[in-house]
């Protein structure tokens, strides 16, 4: 492979972070979303089925077993929080059929195993079941969309920020008033790009009326090193906003 052809895939800039930042968020995000709305549509659609279809029948309690939580503790003693699990088997005309399910604490309670349990399903489709004193099982669809909204939402207004401030820059470099701006700051940035930390300059120049303004610009620390304060470079300003501008850099 040639040298230069190792330079052809997507590099993250400092110009080009907050597009990357927030695509990122938004790829990991999706997924959730999808999933948790995917399991929210199937929860209401075996309810759904269950009430208007659902045949009810005695099965038989096989297991009972109380899972813990590692990463659920009680604020006030550090005991986990437990959750309530049965197995059961069922006879349908077609078949016999082993589930499980997640109960309420008073339903397992009252449950012994090799005795009766109540269970209701759809002739046509046993997967679909439910066992009396079940628990309401919104919670894993509710995390699910929770997490995905949040990580979908927040990646996307930093996408469409960025892609905003990205086409505003062009449209300032290529259509703006080109002036000489002095570096009156340098100093590191909070933030790293491919772990490297980046560098802040800031610069002043003035508009074609005389008025003063200030800019800034996050530089790699091989390109900072080439400016220090006091130094000339260029910028571009937007004429009929002269407070947006773009640094372009040696005269």
């Amino acid at each position: 492979m040639r040298p230069e052809a190792r330079n052809s895939y997507p590099m993250i800039t400092p110009k080009n972070f907050w597009l990357w930042f927030g695509g990122i968020w938004l790829f990991c995000g999706s997924p959730f979303l999808i999933i948790g709305l995917y399991l929210g549509a199937q929860h209401i659609y075996v309810n759904k089925r269950l009430a208007t279809e659902g045949r009810t029948v005695d099965g038989m309690v096989l297991t009972k077993a109380i899972t813990y939580s590692s990463s659920s503790t009680n604020s006030r003693d550090g005991s986990r929080n437990p959750t309530y699990h049965v197995t059961f088997r069922f006879l349908t005309r077609i078949a016999l059929v082993t589930g499980e399910a997640e109960v309420t604490v008073d339903a397992w309670d009252t449950l012994v195993e090799q005795e009766p349990i109540q269970v209701t399903y759809v002739p046509d489709a046993p997967q679909y079941h439910r066992v009396e004193g079940q628990a309401s099982g919104w919670w894993q669809p509710a995390i699910f969309t929770v997490i995905g909204g949040l990580f979908t939402s927040l990646g996307g207004f930093i996408l469409l920020r960025a892609r905003s401030r990205m086409r505003s820059r062009e449209q300032v470099q290529r259509e703006g008033v080109t002036t000489e701006a002095t570096v009156v700051e340098l100093r590191w940035a909070n933030i790293r790009i491919n772990r490297v930390q980046q560098c802040l300059l800031r610069y002043r120049y003035q508009d074609d009326r005389g008025t003063s303004h200030t800019g800034t610009e996050h530089l790699s620390p091989d390109e900072a090193d080439t400016w220090k304060v006091g130094d000339t470079g260029r910028v571009r300003y937007d004429p009929h906003r002269p407070n947006r501008s773009v640094w372009i850099g040696k005269p």
